[in-house]
């Protein structure tokens, strides 16, 4: 399990951009997919994330959530592999 710094969790929370609501109202926000890179610097899938599949915003994930802040800190713990700036 990776120690999150809460600088780390902010920057990442200041970044993501809000998207429409899904079709049962729930709010969903996007990450671009250079934030959640390997040590090696191969792009990696981040846990309880969705494909971005528009066009508006280039490739990354959709996170569906009510409170961003707690569910990215979650995401970060669960992914093997990711590279955290602490």
């Amino acid at each position: 399990m990776t120690k999150v710094s809460n600088d780390y969790i902010n920057n990442l929370e200041a970044q993501a951009v809000r998207l429409n609501n899904d079709t049962n109202g729930n709010p969903r926000y996007y990450i671009s997919c250079i934030e959640f890179r390997d040590a090696e610097g191969n792009y990696i899938r981040p846990a309880f994330a969705d494909m971005y599949r528009g066009k508006k915003f280039g490739a990354g994930w959709v996170f569906q959530s009510y409170a961003l802040a707690n569910d990215l800190r979650r995401t970060i713990e669960k992914t093997e592999g990711l590279e955290v700036a602490s």
